[in-house]
């Protein structure tokens, strides 16, 4: 079976791109790539298989922070990120220089040692009528360019763990509920506010839900995105909405 972990290979998004395994102490680069990109120390064992825990860790890593590095060849620019529901792409403006470069890493939450890494391979979509650029400008406000781009998932690196983008799912069960749920809990925008104090102290005041996933919500603060997560996995809907009364219940209280 072609990309089995038993037989020690990588999975097959990976193998078809060679020059990501490769070690920057043995074979240097003229420009910085997945695996030797400025902020990130080679990882020698890095696995290549797949356990079944990993995804899920992955995917959690990649909602728990809307803030990001787009990496193109080497020059980084920050951006904050969205996951299209339609499409479980990461949909961020840029320039139009990042739709030329050879390598695309978008580093989340920032470019340091322990960020994670996603390689995507972008291309642009239509910011006046694409459903994903909206959602960005619900989540961050006025963009920052006026190009918009979709990254496809082609690996994803976090410490020793590699894991092609095929192997991590990153769609949204609960995306037909999102609206309602938002409308719903949105009339409660100082408990909100309460909610995301309690997971992010520095954020003060009252905030809007602009996400709903199935391992947590985004609240949108005054000055960031704070995620706060359900602990489980939880596909249904009413659950979801149980689940976030609870959390409102148990952190804001009675806040008005």
């Amino acid at each position: 079976q072609e990309g089995d972990p038993q037989e020690g290979r990588p999975p097959p998004l990976i193998r078809d791109r060679p020059h990501i395994l490769r070690s920057p102490s043995t074979e240097p680069h003229a420009a910085p790539c997945f695996f030797c990109a400025p902020a990130a120390r080679p990882v020698k064992n890095a696995r290549m298989s797949t356990p079944a825990h990993e995804p899920d860790q992955l995917e959690f890593a990649v909602r728990a922070d809307r803030r990001a590095v787009v990496l193109f060849d080497g020059v980084p620019e920050p951006r904050g990120t969205v996951l299209d529901n339609a499409t479980s792409r990461l949909v961020f403006p840029a320039t139009a220089a990042v739709l030329d470069a050879d390598e695309v890493v978008i580093w989340v939450p920032e470019e340091r040692d322990d960020a994670l890494q996603i390689l995507v391979s972008p291309f642009e979509i239509d910011g006046r009528t694409e459903a994903a650029a909206d959602r960005w400008r619900i989540y961050h406000g006025k963009e920052p360019s006026t190009r918009w781009l979709a990254g496809e998932p082609i690996a994803l690196r976090l410490g020793p763990m590699v894991v092609a983008g095929d192997d991590v799912d990153l769609s949204n069960p609960l995306a037909a509920a999102e609206p309602a749920l938002c409308k719903r809990f949105n009339a409660e925008p100082a408990r909100l506010g309460a909610l995301a104090s309690a997971f992010d102290p520095r954020s003060t005041g009252s905030c809007v839900l602009v996400g709903v996933d199935a391992m947590g919500i985004d609240l949108r603060t005054r000055f960031d995105i704070v995620r706060v997560p359900f602990g489980e996995r939880i596909t249904d809907a009413d659950a979801a909405g149980e689940r976030i009364a609870e959390l409102l219940e148990r952190h804001a209280g009675d806040a008005a």
